[in-house]
């Protein structure tokens, strides 16, 4: 018995370390962001002030303001990436010469560094000798576009910039998800299309782009997540207060800013606390809303 009982423990020495490098990293901070959220520093102790911070919050025209961005700025993303990446891994998928030196060079970009992209890239962009403005200067192009100085809502302002760099640095990885996506679905469906006299893009439409939806739905998921956190290129690129005129900034930067720069922890906090909800509220209505089929299908069963 004592035998038996030791060769058990061992599996559990074995998972410990896991167990206790998440909950010092993952289950502590996120209790203690919750707690922190609820209360109030008040010299040397924090004292309770229930959702005083969620109201200051809700009434705090910047954090709306990042919030909106946020959003925007999600949407834009998977809104170009998705149908952008799919058209190309479609291609990529009947491509026959060097297949795999494309899926490298696509993919390059997914590896590099985030930080020394957005330095790239804040090169790029640069109004005045930057890449993009002098081939436009070249082409006649005037006036200039800003770019990264421009905080309006136009094709050529800091969103749109940003948004080209996350769809630069994504798209090889979801063309690679994409891809074997496509390479799952059954060649027989293929083969039965033909004999019923269905062209390429009938194949393409009512049988390729249905058989993906678990694709689709694993993308657009793990998209929205990405999104909502996104940080590191926008931290560079416009800073903390994300310039010009918190044009940039999301969420996560808010918080970053209400952490370390305003020293309001516990705002701070409330606002990483609304953030959790608002990712786990769109990942439930994308997941019930991508699977609905699914569990009507079993509840009916």
């Amino acid at each position: 018995m004592l035998r038996k009982l030791r060769k058990s423990l061992i599996w559990y020495v074995f998972v410990a370390p896991t167990f206790i490098l998440y909950a010092l990293f993952v289950a502590y901070p996120t209790f203690e962001t919750f707690r922190l959220s609820f209360f109030q520093e008040v010299a040397t102790r924090q004292e309770f002030v229930g959702a005083l911070h969620y109201i200051r919050l809700l009434g705090n025209q910047v954090f709306l303001a990042a919030l909106l961005n946020t959003a925007f700025l999600g949407i834009i993303f998977l809104m170009i990436i998705v149908p952008l990446s799919l058209v190309m891994a479609s291609l990529l998928n009947n491509l026959h010469v060097w297949p795999n030196l494309f899926k490298a060079i696509y993919f390059l970009p997914q590896i590099t560094s985030t930080v020394a992209v957005a330095l790239v890239f804040s090169y790029v962009f640069q109004p005045n000798w930057g890449l993009v403005n002098n081939i436009l200067r070249e082409l006649g192009v005037d006036p200039l576009p800003l770019w990264l100085a421009e905080p309006r809502y136009v094709l050529t302002g800091s969103r749109a910039a940003v948004t080209i760099l996350a769809v630069w640095v994504a798209l090889g990885y979801y063309m690679l998800i994409f891809q074997a996506g496509l390479q799952a679905v059954p060649s027989e469906l293929y083969d039965a299309a033909v004999v019923d006299g269905a062209g390429p893009l009938q194949t393409w439409w009512l049988i390729t782009i249905p058989s993906l939806r678990p694709t689709f739905i694993f993308l657009f998921i793990t998209g929205t997540i990405d999104a909502m956190s996104r940080f590191s290129d926008l931290w560079m690129l416009g800073g903390p207060a994300g310039t010009p005129a918190r044009s940039l900034q999301t969420i996560v930067m808010y918080v970053y800013q209400t952490a370390f720069e305003s020293n309001d922890f516990n705002l701070a906090s409330a606002a990483a606390v609304i953030l959790f909800v608002a990712v786990l509220v769109l990942t439930v209505v994308n997941f019930r809303s991508f699977l609905g089929r699914e569990f009507s299908s079993q509840s009916g069963a």
